[in-house]
């Protein structure tokens, strides 16, 4: 008897001649012997819902992905080459990359700078949005996003050309401090101890410091590095400033960071899903976060990207078609079974219902924290 295998749509190969009947996991023929695998045959059945199917061993070409050995090398681990040539900041994340963790300020400046160009200039910045992988480890990573996260909001709220730039620019050096904490520290899994929370906190003072050291680099940037962990209520670090005592970019920097730091995965938590975080961050509006701040962030940064799988509390799959900038939490979708478009924030029918799970694009299912 051939061995049957469950296998990721993405790992047949383009162009393999399918010589059996294909189904999904519950049964259903969704491809007859003999059609040939390509791109359009692979979007169709993703936009399905289907992205793991069964085969028999054999009867498809499939593509054996090499066994990856870790280098543990004491940094943070970066996934920047991952991102697709179609990515317009490709380039300039990988120049980033480089720049950071060479803690080379000017190099990183520099780039932060074609950066907020490139964002400025594109139309619109959703696509850059959904390029963006938050499920990464690293600093670097970190950095990289929370530019493109702040330079967004700039842009979507039509802020000057100048104050784009300082976002961009102190997005990506807000946690250059970071690079100077004790890897054994940094990277630890586990809950830190008393003491080295301390030492984790010492990355504002010691970027600001750093940056200090830089005459390329304005005040406003050094703080914005400064003070991206005071809260609005006066209960951050490290000076506990409240309200218009912090710098307002650094206000835009403190929410941002929060939010990219939650959806990453790190050595001592997993990642967490956008619409959780989106709950986090709007629970702490005016104590944690300034109101201004969190209103120019709800209006730009989407909890759920075109494309995403989800699944209503009645049980209805759905695809994101588009985020909803009035609460990011209640998109436009289209219902798969039916292929009716719905808005979550209008229509009536739908108000008492709320997603309740995200299918990834391999299928895999994650329920939202209760």
């Amino acid at each position: 008897m051939a061995e049957i295998r469950i296998v990721s749509i993405r790992k047949i190969k383009i162009g393999s001649k399918v010589q059996c009947d294909i189904y999904s996991k519950d049964g259903a023929l969704i491809l007859k012997k003999g059609n040939i695998m390509t791109e359009y045959v692979m979007q169709k059945l993703e936009a399905l819902g289907v992205t793991r199917v069964l085969v028999e061993a054999g009867t498809v070409e499939l593509i054996e992905e090499e066994p990856k050995v870790p280098k543990d090398d004491g940094l943070p681990k970066d996934n920047i080459d991952k991102y697709s040539d179609t990515f317009v900041l490709k380039k300039e994340f990988e120049q980033g990359k480089d720049a950071l963790l060479n803690k080379d300020v000017d190099g990183s400046h520099d780039v932060a700078l074609s950066i907020a160009g490139k964002l400025m200039t594109s139309g619109s910045v959703k696509k850059e949005l959904e390029e963006l992988k938050y499920g990464t480890e690293g600093v670097v990573t970190h950095s990289l996003n929370t530019a493109v996260l702040a330079g967004a909001i700039g842009i979507e709220n039509e802020l000057p050309k100048e104050e784009i730039e300082q976002l961009v620019v102190g997005g990506m050096l807000h946690d250059i401090g970071k690079l100077y904490i004790d890897p054994a520290v940094l990277n630890k899994k586990g809950r830190l101890t008393d003491k080295e929370y301390e030492i984790m906190k010492t990355h504002a003072e010691e970027g600001y410091k750093k940056l200090c050291d830089n005459k390329g680099v304005t005040q406003h940037i050094r703080l914005m590095a400064f003070q991206h962990h005071e809260n609005n209520d006066g209960t951050g670090y490290p000076k506990r400033l409240k309200g218009d005592q912090i710098l307002f970019e650094a206000r835009i920097i403190h929410v941002v960071d929060v939010y990219e730091a939650m959806t990453a995965k790190r050595c001592y938590k997993d990642s967490l899903l956008s619409g959780d975080v989106m709950e986090f961050v709007m629970g702490r509006y005016a104590t944690m976060f300034d109101t201004r701040a969190m209103d120019m962030f709800l209006r730009t940064i989407p909890a759920y990207r075109k494309g995403d799988l989800v699944r209503l509390s009645d049980g209805t799959k759905c695809q994101v078609l588009e985020s909803n900038p009035k609460n990011s939490l209640r998109p436009l979708v289209v219902l798969l079974d039916s292929m009716k478009v719905v808005d979550l924030y209008t229509d009536r029918a739908y108000l008492s219902k709320t997603i309740t799970e995200f299918i990834s694009k391999e299928g895999d299912i994650v329920r939202h924290e209760n």
